[in-house]
């Protein structure tokens, strides 16, 4: 089989390479045309005959030409670069995927879905239960009914104040007698 035929691999950083290099050609040529180009203008200008000069003259259009090919050139391989780039941020996407599908494969493999709910409901009594104690330490303060408050208070001021409180009664049965014994040791001497 024929080598220009032949199948070779294909390698996405020397794709770029080689993209960037001819680039760099085509950049050079477009110097060296219009190198080229002011020389003629030189000699159109100093040219003494018109046949002379018409000659000059076409060789500048045909150089402008020229450039404009090679211009197109390089922006059709800035193209192409970026649009090889966005292939292999494509495929380094692919290959996110698959590795995470692999790794959600083995994760539901070993965890099941009804654990997984269950585990899902556990933490959802949990949290309520959280947010319960939660509310509970943060509502430390004492809630006292408006109303009930004003009616102690009328009481109280409608009271003569002379008036004796209620004190406890004073017990009225015997004491016994209790006996102490202390060790001999803890008297003082």
């Amino acid at each position: 089989m024929l080598r220009c035929f032949k199948r070779r691999e294909i390698n996405l950083k020397q794709a770029i390479r080689d993209m960037r290099q001819v680039e760099c050609v085509l950049g050079d040529m477009v110097v060296k045309y219009e190198r080229i180009r002011r020389e003629t203008v030189q000699k159109l200008k100093q040219a003494p005959k018109k046949s002379r000069k018409l000659l000059h003259l076409k060789r500048i259009k045909t150089l402008d030409y020229h450039i404009q090919q090679c211009e197109l050139k390089i922006a059709a391989c800035v193209h192409k670069q970026y649009s090889l780039e966005q292939l292999e941020i494509t495929r380094l996407q692919i290959n996110a995927i698959k590795a995470s599908t692999s790794v959600f494969r083995s994760f539901s493999k070993y965890n099941p879905l009804h654990k997984i709910e269950d585990l899902q409901d556990t933490i959802e009594e949990l949290t309520e239960d959280l947010s319960d104690v939660t509310n509970l330490l943060s509502s430390g303060t004492v809630d006292f009914d408006e109303a009930d408050l004003e009616q102690e208070l009328l009481a109280m001021e409608q009271e003569p104040e002379g008036a004796m409180e209620e004190l406890p009664q004073v017990p009225t049965h015997k004491l016994r007698s209790a006996r102490v014994s202390v060790p001999m040791q803890d008297l003082p001497v």
